[in-house]
């Protein structure tokens, strides 16, 4: 049973560029500020933006980021169908912390298990943003069966071995480490995001005037707890232990976007991916920098891929209530999955394209309709 503790408030849109009362009042509403209490009767506390009935998606932000970040997603969220369920990892926000030392990545996959059973969420989706993108890979590893389509990847944080540009900051010690200023440094991250350019051909990414959401965001992260970034800092530094896996264990399609001017991550980097993962695709974004959640032609493509996801599960469960294996003329063992039209699909949802992804399933099903195909 779903065991959620709220506000009292409800989520707010806005037709023109809002006041820092609303932006104030916006994260302060009942849909950013719910909690869960986990069997271990820890709570954690999580934001839901989007669809009220679309389709489930797991959003893991970067380094310290809590939950409000998932604001600026919200009106391409509700135009693609989707419900973006945004976690606080521990000790960030309104979620208990953890001891560091063993605090790792697929301890994340469990809670997201335990909240998916909670929610009688049985299929979700899976995107992350920098060092995000670590825990949705441990997702994507441990609840293979449980998610739809592609792993979507912006910026994503890497092993220290390729990290060639973080190589340096292993050396500083722990100690050193855990001094510096965690609200400077998420300070930084936020204001380079804000940076991002406006897309004109989708700028739903966000209705807020952008300072004034930074300068709100960075308040709340304070007022409630940043102890949480320093873990997520020792986790990617690998200070305390490995991620307890490799990306290369990951066996579902993944898609990468990565940005020419990403100060973070190096292009050798994502290369790597691109050639070790079993399935990935990599996208680069001309003059894109680390903050790419920000951009919306880039979550645009992320959202219309994620709805293509959808849309070839919802035909293939169709397919399957309607058709014997026999009657679709596959091999045993072979699924639609394997046909020259899902092939078809999935390289559509591969690059983003929703309309070729729409018209090959309208010709696939064309096919099937056919009564002398068989």
């Amino acid at each position: 049973m779903s065991r959620r503790m709220s506000e009292s408030a409800s989520l707010k849109s806005f037709d023109s560029i809002p006041t820092m009362a609303d932006v104030e009042a916006t994260l302060g509403c009942v849909d950013m500020n719910q909690r869960y209490e986990l069997v271990s009767g820890r709570l954690v506390s999580f934001a839901e933006v989007g669809h009220p009935c679309g389709h489930p998606v797991f959003c893991f932000l970067g380094l310290g980021c809590m939950r409000y970040y998932s604001i600026i997603l919200e009106d391409l969220a509700f135009k693609h169908s989707l419900r973006i369920y945004c976690i606080d990892r521990p000790g960030v926000g309104m979620s208990q912390p953890a001891e560091p030392e063993s605090w790792t990545p697929l301890r994340m996959a469990e809670i997201v298990e335990e909240m998916a059973n909670g929610f009688n969420i049985q299929k979700f989706s899976l995107m992350g943003h920098s060092c995000g993108a670590i825990y949705a890979m441990a997702c994507a590893l441990r609840l293979k069966s449980r998610v739809v389509g592609t792993v979507w990847l912006m910026s994503p944080w890497v092993h220290l071995t390729l990290a060639k540009r973080m190589k340096w900051i292993k050396h500083v010690p722990t100690t050193l480490l855990k001094s510096q200023s965690t609200a400077s440094l998420l300070y930084k991250s936020l204001s380079v995001g804000a940076k991002e350019p406006l897309s004109k051909s989708d700028p739903n990414i966000l209705s807020y005037d952008r300072e004034k959401l930074v300068k709100a965001m960075l308040q709340d992260n304070l007022a409630e707890s940043l102890e949480g970034a320093n873990n997520d800092l020792m986790v990617c530094l690998e200070l305390y232990h490995s991620f307890g896996f490799s990306y290369k264990d990951v066996t579902l399609p993944v898609h990468v976007f990565w940005g020419t001017k990403d100060a973070v991550i190096s292009r050798e980097a994502v290369d790597w991916m691109e050639q070790r993962l079993p399935q990935c695709t990599l996208s680069v974004i001309d003059g894109g920098t680390h903050g790419l959640l920000w951009r919306a032609d880039v979550v645009s493509k992320i959202f219309k891929g994620i709805a293509s996801s959808w849309k070839l599960a919802e035909f293939e469960r169709a397919l399957t209530q309607r058709w014997s294996i026999k009657q679709l003329g596959l091999r045993k063992n072979q699924s639609f999955r394997g046909s020259t039209y899902s092939a078809g699909l999935q390289q559509a949802i591969q690059t983003s394209n929703i309309y070729e992804a729409q018209s090959t399933l309208y010709q696939s099903q064309q096919i099937f309709d056919d009564p002398d195909r068989f």
